[in-house]
């Protein structure tokens, strides 16, 4: 259950990210926002990883380190995209675009993962898929 209390905070979260990206935007260069955003999350994330303990490298790097740094690369693709996005086109087509992720994320789970597709899942990702051409147009 605590997995749906974190999910929900961060949608609430990230619900807002566009906006106040937008408005920074507004007289600040992309790359100058991303920056001050991209700080305040290293900093953010580096403080709760030392509060909860989990701050680990003293283990042995291997293979998950190596999917660490992966998924690095691919959040800094996501970001650069997304902001440079929302710098260039209206949020109502970009939100809802970059929103796929969901259905590319849940597609990864099911192929790479092994999790079961269930006709609940597969209806979950027709109708995400749908509803972001329907919004976006």
């Amino acid at each position: 259950m605590s997995y749906l209390l974190w999910t929900l905070a961060a949608m609430a979260s990230y619900s807002y990210v566009f906006l106040f990206v937008k408005l920074a935007q507004r007289e600040l260069p992309t790359f100058t926002v991303m920056t001050i955003a991209v700080l305040v999350l290293a900093s953010l994330t580096t403080l709760a990883t030392a509060v909860t303990g989990e701050w680990q490298l003293s283990r042995p790097v291997g293979r998950h380190a190596g999917y660490a740094v992966l998924a690095g690369v691919g959040l800094a693709g996501a970001v650069i995209g997304y902001f440079r996005a929302l710098s260039l086109g209206p949020v109502s087509e970009v939100v809802p675009i970059y929103g796929l992720f969901i259905v590319g994320g849940a597609a990864l789970g099911i192929v790479v993962l092994d999790e079961p597709l269930t006709l609940r899942n597969a209806l979950g990702i027709g109708f995400a898929m749908l509803s972001i051409v329907l919004i976006a147009g």
